[in-house]
């Protein structure tokens, strides 16, 4: 094989991202060592086929089965990876409903609750903020 034959054929295996798929395949293969090989590659090619090959690296297929999973471990994982990201992500929203969450009753305590007394508050001096719950809702 010629040295431009070799490089059409990486540049082949590299536009259609067959490293990758490879790697996620052996990487399924050797976590889960299914009784049926064939058959187990045939479904997870399927999966790939649904994902898009452009989404696939090598932990695709082992995402549900990768220790990052726990909740403790990935806190202190800080790789890179699509998990830490993932963590980063989670954490970042965290903070931002705490943020808005102090702010909101800041604004509470800033408005005239503080002064007012407990026979004058009503239901409808309480603001309701429907976004406060959203993310409390979609974490639990």
């Amino acid at each position: 094989m010629s040295a431009a034959s070799r490089e059409v054929a990486k540049q082949y295996l590299n536009q259609h991202k067959i490293p990758q798929l490879f790697e996620s395949l052996l990487s399924s293969l050797m976590m889960e060592r299914p009784e049926n090989p064939v058959e187990y590659i045939e479904k997870k090619m399927c999966q790939i086929r649904d994902l898009g090959v452009d989404n696939v690296t090598w932990e695709t297929l082992i995402s549900h089965l990768h220790p990052y999973r726990d909740n403790i471990r990935r806190q202190f994982v800080r790789d890179g990876s699509l998990y830490d990201r993932e963590y980063t992500t989670l954490e970042g929203e965290i903070e931002e409903y705490r943020q808005r969450k102090k702010e909101q009753f800041e604004s509470l305590a800033t408005s005239g609750f503080e002064d007012s007394n407990d026979d004058d508050c009503t239901v409808e001096q309480q603001q309701y903020d429907s976004q406060l719950f959203q993310l409390t809702e979609a974490h639990s």
